[in-house]
């Protein structure tokens, strides 16, 4: 054997206490991971919120933190920690893999510990719960999720040691013996859940003893598959205030019968008997015998959804509690029943609910055990019910509970063109009626003076009269949206539809097919702070809503506006509240939408969703109004070099055209006036026909000037005792007609027009007028027949005629009258006249 030297048996020694650390510290495991980085402090209370970091240890406290509240859910615990913070109150480990405890002591080291969550781990026996059972400070206490091995009972005792717990959430197993779980006769839990909702339940029958130890105030048996219940399950139960046995498809109303007896002697004021029927199964009726205990209990919220109720026997209304201020029958297939009108016997009825009652599950059959209580029932029941089916008969009055508040009727397909309907006892300050089919609605509503909010969205409504919300004064909220409205709206040039509700503050016409909206249309309004008229069609905006001072948005996303200009912009509120949404619409970067891009510009708070608001450039290059300022910059630059080149050639060119069809016009004025009352013959006949004559009504037509009234009727005149006649406009004209048809007429029916020429024939408009019309029928209606006859009655009158009548004289024949000493004269003037006249006989 080798001899050693000191030194090397001193090396060997370290050599081997070092391995022997090794070891020892190799079979150490670690039991908390440091520097989790998951602490926040939250409001006036320290915690931290570890949760959906994948942890499979728990972070490290030390032991005098002052942590109270540790949220470790959804995390890969295998363990209930036992090294967290003394001083902890609340512990949330929901959502983990925990199956195992490192002590039975755990009671010790979480003295202070009121609420623990353990939902949903990988706990397979209920016994796993008696290592928690001695804490007694704990006031919250949920295992949902946690009955793997699905034990038929709890455990005799395994919660003993939990004298303050109130609020406890298990599962419910299928003899749910409740009351075993504890030692003592009894407990002061208030709230107990084992609803199968975000858990399992599965119990199947009641029985009268399992809630015995409690003093319940909420009660919550939802989701568990019961099937039937024994009286006096609640009659111990004093104090509960709230039940909810729904989602038990095959309990039935049968099941609230017994239910509803042991209640009578609680603080009820909640009950939930929502989906007790299969959801295949036959329509049920509500009976009497099903509520009648109802009556003694000072309920106040009743919830019977989604049973496939489609009657009520009669009396079942008047019979619910007087207390009730709560009803819902939504999710059903209710008709029309003589107990519609008992609705108004539940005097302090604040909410009803009998939305949905369209949806009839009718694509399949399922029995349910409560197959006596549907509505295959006989003859001898069914005489009961009376059927006033609304499609069948019009009712005008409805009568409502006084103190209804709320109203919910939506998605009933109600098809109704709504007319003039009558309320009573009403004061519904709520209604909804969204999802029906009120296509028309033209009203008037009586009676409902305080409705301060409707919602008829989704309506296909296609019409609403001015009419239709005139006697609601108080209307405050207002949503058609997702109707048919545009062309009803766009009619409303007065704003006659919204002009009564001067309350009005929020304006809901989303989606309705509008196009356009007069100027008008909000002139009454002076309240609105929200006006929705998103996904429109709407290529111009022309609503005048500058008084709008209280408007704080106007939504006009989804539209087709491709421009706001000056004029569009000027019918906006200036208020600095104001704000505006564009988005989704064709916005143009142009030249016209440069005034609002620069109003933009210097008010971008105005703007919402500026940054994914676009516009488009000429070329098709597309800009965000996040950079409204380089959009104003760019257009500036192109626009006004054109501007003012635009502005005088439309001037110049608008000038021109002017001047040019003025010209025309006065040109050829006689012509027009001829030719427009030569058509009027035409189109009217029998006013006067348009044929050329052959025989005329009238030798001569006189044309004189009113100062010359007198030589016309005390010389002219004499020659109709020649067998001739003559047409005087004083004596001649008929009443009634416009003056220039009845010059028209007269020349147009008579032979010859003699013209007695002075100087005040020449100052006279309609002598001119007839002087031309006649040189127009000449010329258009007689191939230049000459029918014009000038009598001159003045030696100067030549020289003062203008240049246009000249001509006149010169083509066209005419008389001197000669002087009144010339008697000889005069007598041959008067038979020249005469012969002029007579020429053409």
């Amino acid at each position: 054997m080798q001899n050693n030297e000191p030194g090397d048996i001193m090396a060997y020694g370290d050599y081997v206490l070092v391995l022997f650390l090794m070891i020892s510290c190799s079979h150490a495991e670690p039991r908390c991971i440091p520097n989790a980085d998951c602490i926040y402090t939250f409001g006036t209370t320290t915690t931290a919120d570890c949760s959906s970091l994948n942890l499979q240890l728990p972070p490290c406290f030390k032991s005098s933190s002052n942590i109270t509240h540790i949220i470790l859910k959804n995390n890969s615990l295998r363990r209930i920690p036992v090294d967290l913070p003394t001083e902890l109150e609340y512990l949330d480990l929901s959502y983990n893999e925990i199956n195992l405890i490192d002590s039975p002591m755990i009671h010790t080291i979480y003295r202070r510990l009121k609420y623990l969550n353990l939902d949903h781990n990988g706990i397979e026996n209920l016994t796993f719960f008696s290592v928690i059972s001695n804490m007694s400070n704990l006031e919250f206490l949920s295992l949902k999720g946690n009955n793997n091995s699905r034990d038929t009972k709890y455990p005799s005792n395994i919660l003993h040691g939990l004298e303050s717990l109130l609020h406890l959430r298990i599962d419910g197993v299928e003899e749910g013996n409740f009351g075993d779980m504890f030692s003592a006769d009894k407990i002061d839990l208030k709230l107990l859940d084992a609803s199968g909702n975000d858990g399992v339940c599965v119990i199947s029958h009641l029985i009268s003893n399992v809630l015995g130890k409690f003093n319940l105030t909420h009660l919550d048996l939802s989701f568990c598959n019961i099937r039937s219940t024994e009286i006096g399950v609640l009659s111990s139960q004093a104090y509960l205030q709230y039940l909810d046995v729904s989602y038990n498809k095959m309990l039935g109303f049968r099941g609230l019968a017994n239910v509803s007896y042991d209640l009578q002697d609680s603080a009820i004021k909640v009950l939930k008997f929502n989906k007790v029927h299969c959801t295949f199964g036959l329509g049920t009726i509500l009976l009497r015998k099903h509520t009648i205990y109802l009556q003694n209990t000072t309920l106040e919220e009743l919830y019977l959804d989604s049973n496939r109720l489609e009657l009520m026997e009669i009396g079942v209304l008047p019979k619910l509690p007087k207390t009730l201020k709560l009803l819902s029958v939504g999710d059903n297939k209710v008709d029309n029943g003589i107990y519609v009108l008992q609705v108004d016997s539940m005097h302090n009825l604040e909410v009803l609910n009998v939305s949905f009652q369209i949806h009839s599950h009718t694509n399949y059959f399922e029995p349910c055990d409560d197959f006596s209580e549907s509505c295959h029932i006989g003859p001898d029941v069914a005489h009961k019910f009376i059927d006033l089916s609304l499609s069948k008969k019009r009712i005008f009055t409805f009568y409502l509970p006084e103190k209804l508040k709320r109203l919910y009727a939506n998605n009933n397909k109600f098809q109704y063109h709504v007319g003039e309907l009558h309320f009573n006892n009403c004061n519904v300050e709520f209604a909804h009626f969204q999802g029906n089919h009120f296509v028309q609605i033209h009203g008037p509503l009586f009676g409902c003076y305080n409705v301060r909010y409707i919602d008829l969205s989704d309506n296909f409504c296609s019409n609403i009269s001015s009419q239709a919300l005139r006697f609601l004064p108080k209307l405050n909220i207002l949503n058609v949206s997702q109707n048919l409205l545009g062309n009803s709206l766009a009619k409303d040039i007065n704003g006659e539809i919204f002009g009564n509700n001067r309350n009005l503050s929020v304006l809901n016409l989303h989606d309705n097919k509008i196009h356009v909206l007069p100027g008008n249309l909000l002139k009454n309004n002076l309240n609105i702070q929200l006006l929705n008229i998103s996904y429109n069609r709407i290529e111009k905006w022309t609503v005048d809503i500058r008084h709008l001072f209280q408007l704080q948005h106007l939504d006009l996303s989804n539209n087709l506006l491709t421009e706001l200009d000056k004029t569009a912009v000027d019918l906006l509120p200036q208020h600095n509240n104001f704000t505006i949404n564009l988005l989704g619409n064709p916005l143009e970067c142009s030249c016209a939408n440069l005034f609002f891009f620069d109003w933009i510009n210097r008010h971008q708070a105005r703007l919402l969703y500026l940054q994914n608001t676009t516009c488009s450039y000429k070329d098709g290059s597309q800009f965000s109004l996040d950079d409204v300022s380089d959009i104003v910059e760019m257009l500036q630059k192109n626009c006004s070099s054109y501007t003012p080149l635009i502005i005088v050639t439309s001037s110049f060119i608008f000038f021109f055209l002017s001047v040019t069809i003025y010209r025309i016009i006065y040109r050829y004025r006689w012509t027009i006036f001829y030719i427009y009352y030569l058509t009027k013959r035409y189109v009217f006949p029998k006013v006067e026909q348009s044929q050329r004559k052959v025989f005329y009504e009238y030798d001569a037509f006189i044309s004189y000037a009113e100062q010359d009234r007198g030589f016309v009727f005390n010389q002219i005149r004499l020659m109709e005792n020649d067998e001739l006649k003559f047409c005087i406009h004083d004596r001649d004209f008929i009443p009634g007609i416009d003056i220039a048809e009845n010059i028209t007429n007269a020349i147009h029916n008579s032979r010859r027009i003699v013209f007695v020429m002075t100087s005040y024939f020449l100052k006279s408009y309609w002598c001119m007028f007839e002087l031309n019309m006649a040189r127009m029928e000449s010329i258009y209606s007689r191939g230049g027949e000459n029918i014009l006859l000038l009598v001159l009655m003045e030696n100067h009158i030549v020289r003062e005629m203008p240049l246009s009548l000249l001509h006149v004289i010169e083509s066209q024949s005419y008389l001197e009258y000669p002087g009144e000493d010339s008697f000889g004269n005069v007598d041959i003037f008067w038979r020249n006249l005469k012969d002029a006249i007579r020429d053409n006989q």
